[in-house]
């Protein structure tokens, strides 16, 4: 087991991330020293999870744990002010900002290479605002909690509002887990995570036909398989994806719903029982699972949860309801039906999960070669409140809401870069699937992240592309999926990503022998 390595794998409930800049960087080292300590380790956050568990199983869990955890990431500008041996990766070191944005007018290219609109996004992650040096993550069982460790252990260990600091704060986001694990979409998140050999006990976590154990070298630097190049005091670390992305919840439904015929003929709201039956299928497919998480490759017609209400607050009770006594069993089953990662896509065939689906898109498995190798962990935690009926039924989002993604990977561009920029932003990929797809064009991008460059969204409404509309192939949902299907739906933009950062999470003897060394 690998234990001197940050553990992004913590049980939280309130989630803040604490974006800083170093104004005094040996003082900084001398601070950053008495927080090493304190720093949650692999070990740790393992023995955190276990205590859970068991409490869960020997129903001794009263409430919630009064937990509380710290880590801390550091950007390509920030490694260098504290003098650190610098890393060859030009995506890294470029950050984020180069990295995703897209040129307006005369701008270099070269400086600008994806397809974020600079505009929306966030001005604490733009470089004229000064860069970002580093992000100390802050996680508990309660808000409380969370503001009660950054200020007693983060803002006084490196003297923020004292005589003497050596950072400044930027800005804190924060992010909190909604009911049933859900994002705000309302499909459950955090699903099919890589199993790690070296981090996760491999008994638990045995499965046929899913994805497979990787080396630990696909999420920690220096770790077997790894063949990158880095710095000594950079192994058993890894790179830290972190990207705010808002989600246009009304906005989506509202679209899933255009695409039903059986809602447009009804011309009714609230649809009746069988329209909102193939709503449920058609957006399903746009993920690719059921909202509970069921996966369509092992359940293409129907959903296997037994309640799925429209607001988000009432499944449990109503299962509690209808399960009296046997809540805590039923559930558990109904859980692991849902959850399982113990399957695979049938290549060369979308009768089951649509090649355009989400997961599909952005998690190929053994559709495309060496997929194992583009894994990550992923940590997001969605932040804003829930939407509820009224504000569905509008139409138009009133209040921003949507995920604060963060990713781990030994590799940003095997990892983070190739998922977004390769697969989700690129109609034809991860492989072209055009002949399944009925012959005259390939899948599409990624529905729900996936992306065009920023003068073919609508002057007027950021929700909205111009005419042609991007297309993406899904079936019909009053019918069985033909074995080539050419139908494809043009697509709204309902994820607007509104900036982030790249950085690196050193182990701690990284922290301890290389980096707090004066």
């Amino acid at each position: 087991m690998i234990t001197d390595c940050i553990r992004p794998r913590l049980p939280k409930k309130f989630e803040t991330f604490y974006f800083f800049r170093i104004t005094n960087p040996s003082l900084f080292k001398t601070h950053l020293a008495q927080l090493v300590n304190f720093i949650t380790t692999a070990d740790d956050a393992f023995k955190m999870r276990e205590t859970v568990y068991r409490k869960k199983a020997a129903g001794t869990l009263e409430g919630l744990l009064q937990l509380s955890a710290v880590n801390v990431s550091f950007s390509a500008k920030g490694l260098a002010k504290l003098g650190a041996e610098a890393f060859t990766d030009d995506v890294f070191n470029g950050g984020q900002y180069q990295d995703m944005t897209y040129p307006e007018g005369k701008q270099d290219p070269a400086k600008h290479q994806g397809l974020d609109d600079q505009h929306e996004w966030y001005h604490h992650f733009k470089p004229r605002n000064g860069w970002i040096d580093g992000v100390f993550i802050v996680v508990g069982e309660s808000d409380a909690s969370v503001q009660k460790t950054i200020k007693n252990l983060v803002e006084r260990t490196f003297g923020v509002g004292q005589n003497q600091p050596s950072m400044a704060k930027v800005f804190t986001q924060s992010g909190h887990v909604l009911p049933d694990d859900r994002e705000h979409f309302g499909w459950v998140d955090g699903l099919s995570q890589p199993v790690v050999i070296g981090l996760d006990d491999l008994e638990k976590k045995k499965h046929l036909n899913g994805m497979k154990p990787i080396p630990a070298g696909v999420i920690l630097v220096g770790g077997d398989q790894d063949t990158s190049i880095t710095p000594k005091w950079a192994k058993d670390g890894s790179f830290m994806v972190f990207r705010t992305y808002e989600q246009k919840v009304p906005e989506f439904i509202g679209w899933c719903a255009s695409n039903i015929e059986r809602i447009k003929l009804e011309g009714k709201m609230p649809p009746s029982d069988l329209a909102k039956e193939e709503l449920r299928r058609f957006s399903s497919r746009v993920m690719g699972r059921w909202p509970d998480g069921a996966p369509l490759e092992l359940h293409p017609v129907k959903d296997p949860s037994k309640i799925l209400d429209q607001e988000p607050n009432e499944n449990a009770r109503k299962l509690k309801e209808l399960w009296g006594a046997d809540f805590e069993k039923n559930w558990k089953m109904q859980e692991d039906t849902n959850h399982t990662d113990d399957f695979n896509y049938a290549q060369d065939d979308q009768t089951k999960c649509p090649y355009a689906s989400h997961i599909r898109k952005c998690g190929p498995r053994d559709d495309h070669p060496f997929y194992n190798k583009h894994l990550m962990l992923r940590r997001g935690i969605p932040y804003g409140d829930l939407t509820l009926i009224p504000e569905k039924g509008g139409g138009v989002s009133l209040t921003e809401r949507g995920l604060l993604f963060v990713s781990y990977q030994s590799s940003i561009h095997n990892g983070f870069r190739t998922v977004q920029k390769e697969w989700a932003n690129k109609t034809d990929a991860p492989d072209d699937m055009t002949e399944q797809c009925g012959g005259s064009a390939p899948q599409g991008i990624d529905p729900i992240i996936g992306q065009v460059p920023p003068h073919h969204r609508d002057d007027d409404n950021g929700v909205k592309y111009k005419e042609p509309l991007p297309q993406v192939n899904f079936p019909d949902p009053s019918k069985p999926p033909p074995p080539e299907n050419s139908r494809t739906v043009g697509l709204d933009r309902f994820v607007i990503p509104r900036g982030g950062e790249y950085f690196f999470t050193p182990s701690i003897s990284g922290m301890r022998d290389y980096l707090c060394k004066i």
